[in-house]
């Protein structure tokens, strides 16, 4: 894993909420599922503290 220009927060940050669900959408397996349900309630957290912070 040589690539420093983009690491993994960068890609994290990158994404919607919307484009994750569309992922979720499309796992094919329980645990791929509960991943990206994962990475979405994190998107929800991090646009929660983006407005608590207004």
């Amino acid at each position: 894993m040589e690539n420093k220009d983009k690491n993994l927060y960068d890609i994290f940050l990158s994404y919607s909420y919307s484009d994750v669900m569309k992922l979720f959408q499309s796992a094919k397996t329980k645990e791929e599922k509960d991943f990206y349900a994962n990475l979405s309630n994190m998107i929800l957290q991090r646009e929660q503290m983006r407005v608590i912070g207004r």
